[in-house]
């Protein structure tokens, strides 16, 4: 036990100094359970994937603290902890937002059944930019999620996020404007 102590003792020293070797053992001991925890908690994959990497892009940001850090483990679970509640309240933030645009477009233009809004809707969908058009598509049409959609069109989740949310914007603001126009 005490060896193993003074190992990740040594660890942190040599990552203080810069060691990126010393930081590559360092991952490798932590990695999986701060995965498996963030895994627990957000149930996804890719999710879970980013946090490790935000946890130890922290851990090397602060790595000159390290040398007075007393136990790594409770420090480095402090850190996940924190990545993990933020994703889940980011996650939290982006579903209501994704909620609330679905049900704002088809109430403020008519709604889905109304045989003159879908005529509409498509025809503002072929108005849309290509990578917005593309991604509504991939989205609202044809149901995928968005890290699926984002695999196909080879950008990230993120990406998918912004180009649907300014794919609907437009979409409204165009129907708007039709509906004005009549």
């Amino acid at each position: 036990m005490q060896d193993k102590i003074a190992y990740e003792r040594e660890l942190l020293y040599r990552v203080a100094e810069g060691d990126q070797h010393a930081f590559e053992l360092l991952f490798r001991a932590y990695r999986k359970g701060i995965y498996t925890a963030a895994l627990r908690m957000t149930q996804s994959v890719a999710v879970s994937e980013e946090i490790v990497q935000d946890v130890f892009l922290k851990i090397w940001m602060k790595r000159e603290g390290l040398r007075e850090v007393e136990q790594f483990s409770a420090w480095s679970f402090t850190i996940a902890q924190n990545a993990i509640y933020s994703a889940m309240r980011k996650r939290y933030k982006e579903e209501a937002r994704e909620r609330e645009m679905r049900a704002a477009a088809p109430s403020d233009l008519g709604g889905v059944e109304n045989p003159e809004y879908q005529t509409l809707l498509e025809e503002a969908v072929e108005h849309l930019p290509s990578k917005q058009k593309d991604t509504y598509i991939l989205i609202k049409q044809e149901g995928l999620k968005r890290q699926q959609a984002a695999s196909i069109l080879k950008v990230s989740a993120e990406t998918v996020k912004s180009n649907l949310e300014h794919a609907i914007r437009n979409i409204k603001a165009y129907c708007i404007a039709k509906k004005e126009a009549t």
